[in-house]
């Protein structure tokens, strides 16, 4: 607030007032009307400061006490389609966990860089903010950039121009990461770390967008769209490093990555996670070699006759109380290495299975329908922890998902194997910060819990500057508390949504690991 002095005439008029911002505009509203500044002569040798100090005082009582904030609307009263019609809560708890990892400070310190063009650092923190909430397209995210919580005033060109800065520092920005974690939470616990393989596939549709994306520097679809990762956390479950790696790693190049997670981070053993892959059985051997370990997934439709007969035969089943899942294990030897294979039963995975039909050998298919089947080298874990392991590869590959629409930019084509690296690097972050959230949430609740209550968190524009918040839930006080602002706030500002982004950064970084 502050004194407006209005001329009318010979005489000043007096008036409290307040700026806001709306519709990209600053308006004014007045809060008191004092008078004319000649009726108070007599009661102050200068009613100009008097009042000032006055509205001083008015705005020191404001901070403090917390007072009660009125608005009127008429009844028919319309929408204003240059106001922005949501504020993001939750994008802005992403963005102070992306701010604690250094992301931010990451594009600052290179500002002005060749090769790091002026809007790099604000387009990764939306699209990776984004990416931690849900699964969107860029096109869709940048649609809704008037909405993130910092100013987003780039166009979508500029979107996909910053991927070439994204794929070219990839590598320096996940070691700032790691870095930046281990710095404000401590060292890595690498007594036994998992590496996680997972592939990704961008389907062709042969349409004109996606032939001219090849024709303007892309990889043609023989050549490299399909990749895979391999995604090395510690063994609470934090992130540590990625590497990209061919669909279907051989059994040198994961050899390699587990080299890598030794020398790197003094890992001193590796476990590697994997679903399909043609190269399981010698992955498994060159890993038995060096003393380290894997838990594979193991098609039952490819599977041995008598796996599946055992798969199949409903004996020493153990199921849960509600009946929607049992599971049973056995040791059993693959490639000379004794391994434990453990089957999962669930109700929910046999519906999905039967909906999806499938068009071979059906009578076989239908006995085993609702069935995963894992072997592992680490015969001595219980059925459940090996299936918790397993979980690892679900959540990872699902921030990580491709969107065909994405990967046709026109007319804004970006070659496939930089928008794949980008896109990791993007996705790379966003599971970090979720990562690191969960964490500080002591596990509590899974990723897709944590992401939808995260995506629910939006307010609707009130009147001025003003959002009304209606969504609370035990996962959204949870969150707030881990990210230490203010749980269940019914109004906040634009402003004072900035103010609790840094508030929530400076928490997230005292908390200890």
């Amino acid at each position: 607030m502050h004194l407006k002095k209005t001329k009318r005439g010979e005489r000043i008029y007096l008036s409290v007032v307040q700026n806001y911002r709306e519709g990209g505009k600053t308006k004014t509203k007045t809060i008191e009307s004092i008078g004319y500044v000649d009726q108070f002569t007599s009661q102050y040798a200068d009613p100009i400061a008097h009042f000032q100090a006055y509205v001083a005082e008015l705005n020191e009582r404001a901070k403090s006490e917390n007072p009660p904030i009125a608005f009127t609307f008429p009844r028919d009263a319309t929408i204003d389609d240059t106001h922005i019609a949501q504020a993001r809560w939750g994008s802005a708890i992403a963005l102070a966990y992306l701010d604690a990892l250094g992301v931010r400070r990451f594009f600052e310190n290179r500002a002005g860089h060749v090769g790091f063009p002026a809007h790099a650092g604000r387009i990764f923190e939306m699209l990776a903010s984004e990416r931690m909430i849900h699964v969107a397209p860029k096109r869709e995210t940048w649609q809704r950039r008037a909405s993130f919580p910092r100013t987003c005033d780039f166009t979508l060109a500029d979107t996909y121009a910053a991927f070439q800065c994204f794929a070219r520092n990839e590598r320096a920005l996940v070691a700032h990461l790691s870095k930046t974690y281990q710095a404000i939470r401590g060292p890595y616990q690498v007594n036994s770390v998992l590496l996680v393989l997972a592939s990704f596939t961008l389907a062709d549709t042969g349409d004109v967008n996606a032939t001219n994306a090849r024709l303007a520097g892309g990889i043609d679809r023989d050549e490299g769209l399909s990749m895979g990762i391999g995604m090395l956390l510690d063994r609470t479950g934090i992130p540590m490093t990625y590497h990209v790696t061919s669909a279907s790693p051989s059994a040198d190049e994961v050899s390699g990555l587990v080299a890598s997670a030794k020398s790197n981070f003094g890992a001193k053993r590796v476990i590697v996670v994997a679903g399909r892959t043609p190269h399981a059985r010698e992955i498994a051997e060159t890993l038995a070699e060096s003393g380290d370990g894997f838990v594979f997934f193991r098609p039952l439709e490819t599977a041995a006759f008598d796996l599946q007969a055992w798969v199949a035969d409903a004996s020493d089943y153990i199921t849960t109380q509600s009946g929607s899942y049992k599971v049973k294990s056995r040791t059993d030897e693959m490639a000379g290495i004794r391994v434990k294979d453990t089957v999962l039963w669930g109700r929910d995975y046999a519906k999905i299975a039967r909906k999806q039909g499938r068009a071979e050998d059906e009578a076989r298919d239908l006995a085993l329908d609702g069935y995963i089947c894992i072997s592992s080298s680490e015969t001595k874990l219980t059925a459940g922890t090996l299936f918790h392991i397993y979980r690892e590869l679900w959540r990872l590959t699902e921030p990580f998902q491709l969107l065909e629409s994405d990967f046709s930019p026109s007319p804004y084509p970006v070659a496939h194997a930089i928008h794949m690296r980008a896109h990791f690097l993007v996705c790379y972050a966003a599971f970090f910060a979720l990562r690191l959230l969960r964490s500080d949430m002591g596990w509590s609740r899974n990723a897709a819990q944590v992401a939808d209550a995260l995506l629910r968190m939006e307010g609707s524009h009130l009147a001025e500057n003003w959002f009304l918040f209606s969504y609370r839930s035990p996962v959204t006080d949870e969150i707030e508390q881990a990210a230490g602002v203010d749980v269940a706030r019914r109004l906040r500002t634009a402003a004072d949504i900035k103010r609790d982004i840094a508030k929530a950064r400076k928490h997230i970084e005292r908390q200890e690991g």
